[in-house]
């Protein structure tokens, strides 16, 4: 199945500790083709993303905010303007109506999986 991940992290968290992190929630069969997330977090999306050899892709607060995802947080929503960010990225990235994975948070890393729907060339931009 191909895949694509959303993330969030804690100031300081660098590419590495995510790509474990993501390590542990794929399954076998998927095919990670781009890691999501939010558009001030573009430096660390391109250094995951590169490290994998996939795509990165990102929204902005606003964007990510229109998404309703299983997970809400007050924090995250008071620190960056959206409610969710790994949810929502994935969702929006893989344009799936549900996640594979739902949020998952480990050392201060937030991943969520979704899905890639082709359909109506919404995913991952079209393939960017």
């Amino acid at each position: 199945m191909r895949v694509v991940v959303g993330i969030g992290a804690r100031s300081g968290v660098g590419a590495a500790e995510i790509v474990r992190v993501i390590s542990t929630v794929l399954q076998p069969n998927w095919r990670v083709e781009a890691i999501a997330s939010i558009d001030r977090k573009a430096d660390l999306v391109a250094a995951v993303a590169s490290s994998m050899g996939v795509r990165g892709v990102t929204y902005s607060a606003m964007e990510l905010s229109t998404v309703v995802t299983p997970t809400v947080s007050v924090r995250v929503l008071d620190a960056v303007g959206s409610a969710s960010v790994a949810e929502a990225a994935a969702l929006l990235a893989g344009n799936s109506p549900q996640l594979s994975v739902p949020r998952f948070a480990l050392g201060g890393v937030t991943v969520a999986v979704a899905g890639l729907s082709l359909d109506d060339s919404q995913g991952v931009r079209s393939i960017l």
